[in-house]
C-alpha cells in the first residue's frame, strides 16, 4: 500500500510545473485584444493556479469514509480504479488521459456505492500529474443551497476555485476559460434538487458550448434524461473484478488478522458466491466490517445496510487501538437510536437535504426526538457525536456534515416509511410521486419494495397500475395509445460501429415511476437486445432523416406526430418493441395478483415451510 501511495504522490514541483505550463498556455491563446495584460498578469496566473492546486490537492487527496469514520485517509489507501464502459469499449481509468481521449464532454453513470465520487477525486489528482489541464472538482449538491434564479455554473466553478485560494479577478478567470485550459469534474448531478435539475442541465450544456475547449466530466446515477444531452458521451462504471476486490481489501488499513482471514475467504468463495455485493466497493467494505460477527452473508442489499448499522453501533474498535468499545454518549439503546435516525433520514431525504450545518443537524435531531422518542430525554449534541464518531453515519468536513454514503439515508428513510400505517404510507408516497417533476434519482422506492414487497404492491402499486390498465383497456388495448400516452418522443444514440440505443422520452412521469417499480417488484428479466438486421436498417434510416448535427452522437426529440407525418411511425415502433414487451409482462402479472390474500392468516403447514 505504501508503494502505491508513493507512486501517486504529487510533489510541489509537479504542481508548480503545471501552474506555469497552464499560465503560459493561457497567455499564448489569448487574442490580441487581451495583450494589454503584461508580465504582471503572467505572474498572477501562475501564482493563482499554483496556490489553488496546492490547497485543493491537499483537501481532495484526504477523504473520510464509513470504514475510517472521522479520520481522513489518503484516497489511494482505500480506492481501486474501476473501469468504465459502453457496449463495446472498456476504458481503464487509472490514467485520466484514457478518459479524455473519449471526448470533451463525458457522462459517467453508476449505481449507489460503486465509487463515482472517488473516481472523480482520482481524476482530479491524476490530471495534476499527467495532463496540462487545471482540474476543478465541482460538487453539484452545493447548488441546492442557492436560490434557483441565482444558479450559474460559471460562477459556481469560480466560487469553488476561490475556496481553495484561487486569487484572480473573475474577468481574468473568464479569459482563461476561453482558452480551454480546464478539466471540470461535475460530481453528483443526481444530487441536485429535482426542482433545480432543468436549470442546472441548461447551465451545464450552455457552459459546455460556450467554453468548448475545456474538458467536462459529469458523474451521476443513471438517468433517462441524459439521452437528451446530445453532445455528451455516456459511459457506465464497471463493477470490481475479483482481482480488484482483493486488491482493495489488501490495501485497507484494518486489523491485519481479520483482513487476512477475509481476504482468503473472499478469494476462495465469497466473491464468486456473492459477486453482486463483493463487486461493489461500499458493500464489499461492509462485508469486511461485519465479517468478524457475521453468521452468514445477507441475501439482500437492505439486509447489508441493516447489518452494517448494527455492526457500527455495537462494534469494538478494529483499528488496533486496544479493541475498546466505543461508548454511545446519548445512552440510547440500539432500537431507540435506530428509530431516531430513521426519522432523521426520512425527514432530510424528503426535504432534499444531503449536507448540513451543525445548526440544521441539531434541528433535525430535535424534530426526530419529538416525533419518535417519548421515553425520556437525551442530548442532541451527544446524539450528533454518536452519529459522527461512534456509528459513523455522518461525516464532519469543515463546517458541514454529510452522510457517509447517500445509500444509508435512502435505506433508513424507507425503514421509517415501513412504520407508517397503510393509509399513511399510501397517501404520502403516492402524493410524493405525483408531486415530483421530472427525474427520479433515488433508490428509495426499490428499497421500500424490498423491505415490504406485499405492502408496497398493496399500498403503492396496485391501484395506480389498475388505473393505467383501465385506461389502456378503455382505449381498446391499443399499443399505440399506450406508447403515446406514456412517452412523447424517441431518441437515438449512436456510439459507432452500429452500436445504437433507441430510447423514449417520458411524457407521463407518475405512471412511468409506478410502471418501473412494478417491473422491479416482479423481478423483470431485462433483456432489450433486439438488434437484428432490420433494427439496424431502420435506425440508420431514422438517423439519416433526422440528424441535423453531423458531428453529434445523438438524435433526440423525434416526436410520434413527426414520425406519422413522415410515414415512418410503424418502422420506428419496431425499434422500441421492448416497451410493449414490458407492458405486456406487467399487465399479465397484475391480473394474477390478489391483494386480498396479503397478510391473511395461513395454515400451520405453509407457515412451517416458510420458517
Amino acid at each position: 500500500m505504501s508503494e502505491e501511495l508513493n507512486v501517486n504522490k504529487i510533489t510541489a514541483e509537479v504542481i508548480s510545473d503545471l501552474a506555469k505550463s497552464a499560465s503560459q498556455t493561457v497567455l499564448k491563446k489569448l487574442t490580441k485584444s487581451y495583450k494589454d495584460m503584461v508580465k504582471r498578469e503572467e505572474i498572477d496566473y501562475g501564482i493563482a493556479f499554483e496556490n489553488y492546486l496546492t490547497d485543493a490537492e491537499k483537501s481532495i487527496r484526504m477523504a473520510k469514509t464509513i470504514l475510517y469514520g472521522q479520520v481522513p485517509h489518503d484516497l489511494y489507501s482505500f480506492f481501486e480504479c474501476m473501469g468504465i464502459h459502453n457496449k463495446e469499449k472498456v476504458v481503464n481509468t487509472s490514467d485520466i488521459n484514457n478518459i479524455l481521449k473519449i471526448g470533451h464532454k463525458i457522462i459517467i453513470t453508476g449505481t449507489g456505492g460503486i465509487g463515482k465520487s472517488m473516481l472523480m477525486k482520482h481524476c482530479f489528482l491524476d490530471a495534476i500529474k499527467n495532463t496540462q489541464y487545471i482540474p476543478v472538482l465541482v460538487e453539484l449538491r452545493g447548488l441546492n443551497e442557492c436560490a434557483i434564479e441565482d444558479i450559474s455554473i460559471k460562477n459556481f466553478i469560480y466560487k469553488t476555485l476561490n475556496i481553495f485560494g484561487f486569487k484572480l479577478e473573475e474577468e481574468y478567470f473568464e479569459y482563461s476559460l476561453e482558452t480551454g485550459c480546464y478539466l471540470i469534474l461535475f460530481d453528483g448531478y443526481d444530487e441536485v434538487k429535482n426542482a433545480y435539475s432543468q436549470k442546472v442541465t441548461h447551465e451545464i450544456i450552455d457552459f459546455s458550448n460556450k467554453y468548448s475547449g475545456n474538458h467536462l466530466i459529469v458523474s451521476s446515477r443513471p438517468l433517462d434524461e441524459f439521452v437528451g444531452w446530445s453532445d455528451f458521451i455516456e459511459y457506465s462504471s464497471m463493477k470490481l473484478s475479483k482481482v480488484q476486490a482483493l486488491s482493495l481489501i489488501e490495501k485497507l488499513d484494518y486489523d491485519e488478522e481479520l483482513k487476512c482471514k477475509f481476504y482468503k475467504q473472499l478469494d476462495e468463495e465469497l466473491y464468486d458466491r456473492y459477486q453482486s455485493f463483493a463487486s461493489n466497493p461500499l458493500l464489499l467494505t461492509i462485508m469486511l466490517m461485519t465479517f468478524e460477527e457475521r453468521i452468514s452473508i445477507p441475501d439482500s442489499r437492505t439486509d447489508f445496510y441493516e447489518q452494517a448499522f448494527s455492526t457500527l453501533f455495537h462494534r469494538h474498535d478494529a483499528m488496533k487501538r486496544g479493541k475498546f468499545k466505543r461508548e454511545i454518549q446519548s445512552n440510547l439503546g440500539y432500537e431507540d437510536f435506530k428509530k431516531v435516525f430513521s426519522y432523521y433520514c426520512f425527514r432530510t431525504f424528503f426535504k432534499n437535504q444531503y449536507e448540513f450545518t451543525e445548526k440544521s443537524v441539531l434541528e433535525n435531531i430535535v424534530k426526530a426526538k419529538e416525533k419518535v422518542y417519548s421515553f425520556g430525554n437525551f442530548s442532541e449534541i451527544d446524539y450528533l457525536n454518536d452519529l459522527t464518531n461512534a456509528v459513523c453515519m455522518l461525516v464532519h468536513e469543515g463546517l458541514n456534515y454529510r452522510f457517509a454514503h447517500r445509500s444509508f439515508q435512502e435505506y433508513f428513510a424507507a425503514v421509517y416509511a415501513t412504520q407508517l400505517s397503510d393509509e399513511e404510507q399510501k397517501q404520502f408516497v403516492t402524493s410524493w410521486l405525483k408531486s415530483m417533476a421530472g427525474r427520479l434519482t433515488t433508490d428509495f422506492l426499490d428499497i421500500l419494495c424490498e423491505l415490504q414487497p406485499d405492502r408496497f404492491m398493496k399500498n403503492i402499486l396496485y391501484d395506480s397500475m389498475y388505473e393505467l390498465y383501465n385506461m389502456y383497456e378503455a382505449n381498446a388495448c391499443s399499443d399505440e395509445w399506450f406508447i403515446e400516452y406514456m412517452y412523447e418522443s424517441i431518441s437515438i444514440r449512436d456510439k459507432g460501429d452500429r452500436d445504437y440505443r433507441v430510447g423514449v422520452m417520458i411524457r407521463e412521469s407518475y405512471f412511468q415511476r409506478v410502471f418501473t417499480s412494478m417491473l422491479h417488484y416482479l423481478h423483470y428479466p431485462y433483456n432489450d437486445n433486439n438488434q437484428d438486421e432490420e433494427y439496424y436498417q431502420i435506425v440508420e434510416k431514422l438517423e439519416s432523416k433526422y440528424k441535423t448535427n453531423k458531428k453529434g452522437r445523438r438524435v433526440s426529440g423525434i416526436t410520434f406526430e413527426q414520425l406519422k407525418e413522415d410515414g415512418l411511425y410503424d418502422e420506428a415502433i419496431k425499434t422500441i418493441k421492448w416497451v410493449i414487451e414490458r407492458k405486456d409482462f406487467a399487465f399479465d402479472a397484475l391480473e394474477k395478483i390478489d391483494i386480498n390474500t396479503f397478510g391473511r392468516k395461513r395454515k400451520f403447514e405453509s407457515m412451517l415451510d416458510d420458517l
